[in-house]
């Protein structure tokens, strides 16, 4: 052989092994990228999860609230009737209850807004000295 067909054969040998490592390195790197691709996949899916979970107590959440938003709503218009049925007996209840207490009829007019005659009728039915 000669020294250029030496060198040649050198040369391919020396390009030959240069690409196997250039393929080596490029697998190297195309399984790291696999392995990330993979762990980020999991990620995802793990997020997806979440997220799902997350909107299931969003729901529960939701309905919980439409519940509340009702019972306050019903006992709104409970103490509505119950403040209308207050005004609707006037002043009766608190001067009945003031009567009981041993109030004179001008304490009950000027209190509860009674007229001398409504306030002299509830302290005869309802004062200290019917109750005794």
């Amino acid at each position: 052989m000669s020294d250029h067909q030496v060198y040649a054969a050198v040369a391919i040998v020396v390009v030959l092994a240069m690409a196997l490592w250039l393929a080596l390195k490029g697998l190297r790197r195309a399984e790291e990228t696999e392995r990330r691709h993979a762990l980020l996949e999991a990620e995802l899916a793990a997020l997806r999860d979440a997220l799902a979970r997350s909107t299931a107590a969003a729901e529960q959440a939701s309905l919980r609230q439409a519940g509340l938003e009702q019972q306050v709503s019903a006992l709104v218009e409970q103490q509505e009737q119950l403040r209308l049925r207050d005004e609707g007996s006037g002043g009766y209840s608190h001067a009945i209850r003031l009567a009981q207490r041993g109030a004179s009829a001008d304490e009950l007019v000027r209190d509860c807004g009674l007229n001398r005659g409504e306030a002299e009728l509830v302290i005869s039915l309802h004062g200290r000295s019917a109750a005794d």
